[in-house]
């Protein structure tokens, strides 16, 4: 195990972005050996959108953009994404999700990945094979089965984790999709 002291936590703050946030100054971090985490510029959740924004719309499309920094040292293994807590959960249809290297209004080249799903969560997990290189935006595109029932403002909590051996994931805030009542 590493220890991590109040004076190493200073290493792992990047700009104003504390790499682990749940931790207070004063406590020792237990991390397995040999883990993995964001050095140089972390990743950013760049946009969350859809074009279909009405309720109860059908097979539509949510796009996450990511952009991986050129001066980021690691390579990107991993993005999760959850669904906050709401009034109807969203669900999603895996088998069509996508993801490619650059963004909704200019796609290029598709990425080869797996998707899963927590039972538990519900968080859908993306594992790209190779890793997404730094200097690299890029998009993944969730299909909801359908858009949900109620009008509001659906949150998605998006964490972002390097490419290695026990990989330790960083928050990259949440995606925010809001539907509309068709009247």
């Amino acid at each position: 195990m590493i220890k991590i002291r109040r004076f190493s936590l200073a290493i792992l703050a990047v700009g104003s972005v504390n790499l682990f946030p749940s931790i207070c100054l004063g406590q020792t971090v237990q991390l397995p050996e040999n883990s993995t985490f964001f050095t140089g510029q972390p990743p950013t959740l760049i946009s969350a959108e859809t074009l279909e924004s009405w309720t109860n719309w059908p097979n539509a499309h949510y796009y996450f953009v990511f952009n991986l920094p050129t001066n980021s040292v690691e390579s990107l293994g991993k993005v999760t994404i959850q669904q906050q807590e709401n009034v109807d959960t969203i669900k999603f249809n895996l088998d069509n999700t996508h993801a490619f290297i650059g963004t909704q209004r200019n796609p290029k080249q598709t990425l080869t990945f797996t998707t899963t799903q927590d039972s538990k969560t519900q968080a859908v997990a993306i594992v790209f094979n190779p890793p997404i290189p730094p200097g690299t935006t890029f998009t993944i595109r969730l299909d909801a089965k359908q858009n949900p029932s109620s009008s509001g403002v659906y949150l998605f909590s998006v964490t972002t984790f390097p490419a290695g051996e026990n990989p330790t994931g960083l928050d990259m805030g949440v995606g925010r999709l809001t539907f509309y009542q068709n009247y």
